[in-house]
């Protein structure tokens, strides 16, 4: 069964299974935090991300594609699921004792198909772009 589910998924792009209850997002920054206190444009390992897209699954908060896949994460909740007031939220945590989390926020209530979302890593990151 697990074998006939990923051939569906390879089968079909993640923008063509795309519902309205999944965002398709697409990176277009990476900043991190320098040892002066600012936040700078990221030139290290993270920068293969930039372009990529991911999934967030916006009843279940769950994400597909790096570098915010929730799979190995123990909790996922949903804070807010957006309107025309509000804007998206969830927070992935880690098992414990070494807590990780990831937090991302998509500005729903923009009147625009691409919504702009900012996110983070487990570490220093943040992750900016738009999801549709």
């Amino acid at each position: 069964m697990k074998q006939y589910i990923l051939f569906l998924i390879l089968l079909f792009p993640l923008d063509s299974v795309a519902e309205e209850s999944t965002y398709l997002c697409t990176i277009k920054q990476i900043l991190e935090l320098s040892d002066n206190g600012t936040m700078e444009k990221h030139l290290g390992i993270y920068k293969q991300f930039f372009g990529k897209q991911f999934s967030i699954n916006r009843d279940t908060g769950e994400m597909v594609g790096l570098p915010f896949a929730t799979h190995s994460y123990k909790q996922v909740t949903v804070l807010d699921k957006g309107s025309n007031e509000n804007s998206y939220k969830a927070i992935v945590t880690s098992h414990p004792p070494n807590m990780w989390i990831k937090y991302i926020h998509v500005a729903e209530h923009n009147q625009e198909k691409k919504k702009p979302f900012w996110g983070t890593d487990s570490g220093d990151k943040i992750f900016s772009g738009f999801c549709e």
